[in-house]
């Protein structure tokens, strides 16, 4: 999707780049040039400008957040560097797969899209095949080691233009560096000794590359140190990393939104327990399917209730972390502007009932019902689309 100009066009990627501030000095020489002339991207611009001053940019010095629905792994001329890594640890494991199958089940699954594989989607490939894939932030050198030292397979998030900026047995040239996660790779080796780590790159030409380790963290820093470790099933080496959320708190409405969907998360459960012909039952018997917990959320005692408290809890710290926001629209005074010009956008279309009565009432889209005889109103609105 794209936004025409008088003389070119504006990619939506390079209009995102330059209202987070992240666009080159000549993209935004480019929609600068471009505001001049082109008055639908002078209203788009307009509306951003309103959206942030109403929402409010958030202040993340105390956050950090974490890029998990950043496109890690770009795609440039059908090279996908994701799926590569995955069919490489594929063969490695000598795990047998069909690379037709694995690229139509990447696009039907939405794990790739046009612009690349998310960073939560890395390992689905792997999952698909039967493998065990952990995902963790805020990984380090001895994770990774560690990792490697339980034979497992190692996938990693890194700003591709840092990381190629320092190889060791080549030069790199014409480097664009980028300030976000854009590229995957598989860690074969890490010595932290000789201070090196070498890895496979599906993007060069050789069948291995060796960094210094210094640098490969500076480039891994981009994903917040996004590790993907693989194994089979057989190999018991789960270790659950959880984000670490302590730095989020939330405001006094987000809590009390808290316990909604707490008690939402026990009806879901209740439902999916009663379905499997569980039952209420004093105590707990897993033969005959009976548990006390089959109760109203209300009737719960707190040892129970704190389960699902602490699960909402944790969801909405999580989306908070992700970079998002949670506004109630009808409470922002940008919404309450909106509805009173979608209420104040009268068309000359007439109640039918009152123009047979003689009466001059003009009726919006959002009207069901007439403001002046009170029927309700049955229009065709495509009837009046230009």
């Amino acid at each position: 999707m794209k936004k025409r100009t008088e003389d070119n066009y504006i990619s939506t990627e390079v209009l995102a780049a330059f209202l987070e501030g992240n666009a080159t000095a000549q993209e935004s020489q480019e929609i600068l040039d471009s505001l001049v002339v082109d008055a639908d991207l002078r209203e788009l611009m307009h509306i951003s400008q309103s959206v942030d001053a109403e929402l409010g940019k958030m202040i993340y010095d105390e956050v950090e957040l974490i890029p998990m629905t950043a496109m890690a792994a770009t795609c440039h001329e059908d090279n996908y560097c994701c799926l590569e890594c995955e069919k490489y640890i594929l063969k490695r494991l000598k795990v047998d797969f069909n690379e037709e199958q694995l690229l139509k089940n990447a696009i039907q699954n939405g794990w790739l899209k046009d612009d690349g594989t998310a960073l939560y989607n890395i390992g689905r490939h792997l999952e698909s095949c039967g493998l065990v894939v952990s995902r963790q932030y805020k990984a380090t050198i001895l994770d990774i080691i560690t990792a490697l030292n339980n034979n497992e397979q190692v996938i990693v998030a890194v700003d591709g233009g840092e990381l190629l900026g320092d190889r060791i047995d080549e030069v790199a040239e014409d480097i664009f560096l980028t300030e976000h996660p854009d590229h995957t790779v598989v860690v074969i080796a890490c010595d932290a000794d000789a201070n090196t780590i070498t890895i496979y790159d599906p993007n060069s030409p050789n069948e291995q590359d060796t960094y210094r380790l210094s640098h490969f963290e500076d480039a891994w820093q981009d994903s917040k140190n996004y590790l993907v470790t693989i194994n089979f099933p057989t190999m018991k080496t789960y270790t659950p990393k959880p984000i670490d959320l302590s730095d989020i708190e939330l405001s006094n409405d987000l809590n009390d939104l808290r316990e909604a969907i707490a008690e939402n998360a026990h009806d879901v459960w209740a439902v999916e327990r009663q379905a499997q012909g569980w039952t209420y039952g004093p105590t707990r018997d897993d033969a005959n399917k009976q548990t006390p917990c089959m109760v109203a959320y209300s009737q719960l005692p707190d040892s129970e209730k704190i389960f699902d408290r602490d699960m909402a809890m944790q969801t909405l710290k999580l989306v908070k972390k992700l970079g998002y926001d949670i506004i109630k629209r009808e409470e922002t005074a940008l919404y309450k502007e909106l509805l009173k010009r979608i209420r104040g956008a009268k068309l000359d279309i007439q109640c039918p009932e009152c123009a047979r009565n003689g009466h001059h009432t003009p009726v919006s889209r959002h009207d069901i019902f007439c403001s002046t005889c009170g029927i309700k109103l049955d229009i065709d609105w495509s009837l009046y689309e230009e």
